[in-house]
């Protein structure tokens, strides 16, 4: 319950005001003399305040008016015995949250206070989650700027902005691509990017789940309706009322799972293990998977008639090694979030190691990308991540990169692989040009034309 300022100056009626709202669990404090209102607003810090339009020769309404300039936040709701149309119009233009008139039946008084609270609260919360909102939609940013990932984020709009227009339901959405490539992050964008979605965010992880527990999970249950059930207890379906659930992983969803999913889904109801009435939800339902769901239906591992109701909106995540600069941007954002959990202080990738993950093939996606620089970071001296810092896996010589980027059908920069084994060499050599030319088996005076082509000095070692 909130805190509670009275501000009244007829004494027996403030009391009688403070003992009604203190016994129904309000913390209340009482003001007789207007002058006083403003310092113990300061000092006791209400959420509600109620407040006499007269007192004495200073007007409530102007105390309303400076006190939602000091602290919009604070709810007034002002009571006179002096009622009129007019007094209410000014009362509410200056910020008041209601208008009561005296005399004051108490019951009424104390339904009016918590009808205030409830809604200050809601707006409190509404707030907040579209500030995580925006935070979500910032942070998507960090998922790549390539066509593939605009595109992506350009179709997500279009389907909060349709699907808004049509009055808000959203029909399922599947996200698919390859392991570590942030299906998890794109499901809490769309999440964020539907403004009638002002409920939570659940996510279930369905190869963490034991498949006798499924259901139970999903659905809920009643006490007592199996062993070990002690109390009731919904389950993800009505967590996510009104918000998002995920399922991620959901070609791993077991079989005999499924026909209970696909009729939740076309009737938006779930029944609770043990319970004898439906219970009635509205959510958008991501789900996920890296594996390919036409294979499984036609194998009969997955229900054909599941899969399409799930892929009513589909999105493929590319692979990360297909994204260019890409990998560069989320290295620098992991970097950044590095930098603050294990307290290295302008943590940083030097320019030749930028080389190598721009290179690397990624088999793991941005999963990998972030483990690798967090093992990185876990081990260096200083605060600049090198070549020989990187996981062994990443630290793949030039042509073996070249390699790898061919048998993928990539393109490959020829004269960056030849600078790549240049600086390799000079390394090698501790900038020895002669000792560098006769490891590459080429002149030391070709060596160094290279040298000056690429803007090579014995400095880059």
């Amino acid at each position: 319950m909130p805190k509670t300022l009275i501000v009244e100056d007829e004494i027996s009626l403030a009391r009688a005001m403070g003992d009604a709202l203190t016994d129904a669990g309000h913390e209340v404090q009482l003001v007789h003399i207007g002058e006083k209102v403003i310092a113990e607003c300061h000092t006791f810090q209400p959420q509600i305040i109620l407040m006499d339009v007269r007192l004495g020769g200073i007007s409530g309404l102007d105390l309303l008016e400076e006190i939602k300039d000091q602290s919009p936040e604070i709810e007034v709701i002002v009571v006179t015995a002096y009622g009129s149309v007019e007094v209410a119009v000014d009362a509410i233009k200056r910020g008041a949250a209601d208008f009561l008139t005296k005399p004051i039946d108490l019951d009424v008084l104390t339904v009016a206070v918590e009808k205030v609270w409830s809604a200050s609260q809601a707006r409190r919360q509404l707030q907040q989650f579209r500030s995580a909102q925006k935070e979500r939609l910032r942070q998507i940013q960090l998922i790549g700027e390539c066509p593939a990932m605009i595109a992506i984020r350009q179709q997500v709009t279009r389907l909060a902005n349709r699907t808004a227009a049509a009055g808000g339901e959203v029909p399922a959405i599947l996200l698919t691509g390859q392991t570590g490539t942030g299906k998890d992050l794109l499901a809490s964008y769309i999440h964020a990017a539907l403004p009638h979605r002002t409920g939570p965010f659940v996510a279930l992880n369905c190869t963490a789940v034991p498949t006798e527990l499924f259901e139970s999970e999903l659905f809920g249950h009643q006490r007592g309706s199996f062993s070990g059930a002690t109390a009731d207890k919904c389950g993800m379906f009505e967590t996510a009322d009104g918000g998002t659930l995920f399922l991620d992983e959901i070609g791993d969803l077991p079989l005999s799972t499924q026909p209970k999913l696909l009729r939740a889904l076309e009737t938006h109801t779930v029944r609770r293990i043990g319970d004898t009435r439906d219970r009635s939800f509205d959510l958008c339902l991501i789900a996920a998977t890296n594996r390919n769901l036409d294979v499984l239906a036609a194998e009969r591992k997955f229900r054909e008639d599941l899969y399409y109701r799930l892929k009513g909106v589909t999105i493929e995540l590319p692979p990360l090694q297909s994204r260019g600069d890409d990998v560069l941007m989320l290295a620098d954002h992991f970097c950044t979030q590095l930098s603050a959990k294990y307290k290295i202080r302008n943590l940083t990738i030097a320019s030749a190691a930028r080389q190598i993950l721009k290179n690397h093939s990624w088999p793991g996606n941005v999963r990998e990308l972030q483990h690798a620089l967090e093992s990185a970071a876990l081990m260096i001296a200083g605060s600049i991540i090198d070549t020989n810092d990187l996981p062994l896996p990443i630290q793949t010589d030039p042509v073996r990169q070249a390699e790898q980027s061919l048998d993928n059908d990539r393109s490959i920069n020829l004269e960056q692989v030849e600078r790549d084994l240049i600086e390799r060499a000079l390394q090698r050599t501790n900038g020895n040009v002669s000792a560098a030319a006769r490891l590459l088996s080429i002149g030391r005076e070709a060596l160094r034309y290279r040298m000056n082509k690429f803007g090579l000095g014995t400095e880059c070692t």
